[in-house]
């Protein structure tokens, strides 16, 4: 995975879960509200399977058990995972971090 990705490069987010429905949808809609919350535009913030995540992605969050997967998957993206949809920690981080204007680092 990639280690950071400057916020100004920052222009797709994906939630990434196995069937691509139901939960990451709801978390990508968060997601959505907090960036616009935020001032912060020109971001796509989407939902999608894991064994279909786009090229065109920089940030990819997936559930703590589909890491390997994404991580296989998405090599070239930021990576950060979660425990549980409800609750995603890396959210606030990543949208202090893209407001600061700052490179956005993912997790090892």
């Amino acid at each position: 995975m990639a280690s950071s990705v400057p916020a100004a490069d920052v222009k797709k987010i994906i939630i990434a879960c196995e069937a691509g429905m139901g939960s990451s949808l709801m978390a990508a809609n968060k997601l959505k509200k907090m960036l616009k919350k935020a001032g912060l535009k020109g971001i796509k913030v989407t939902h999608s399977p894991v064994r279909a995540i786009p090229e065109d992605v920089q940030i990819v969050l997936s559930h703590e058990g589909l890491a390997d997967m994404t991580r296989t998957k998405a090599p070239w993206a930021v990576y950060f995972s979660f425990k549980n949809f409800a609750n995603i920690p890396a959210f606030d981080k990543i949208v202090d971090t893209l407001k600061k204007g700052e490179d956005v680092t993912g997790e090892e």
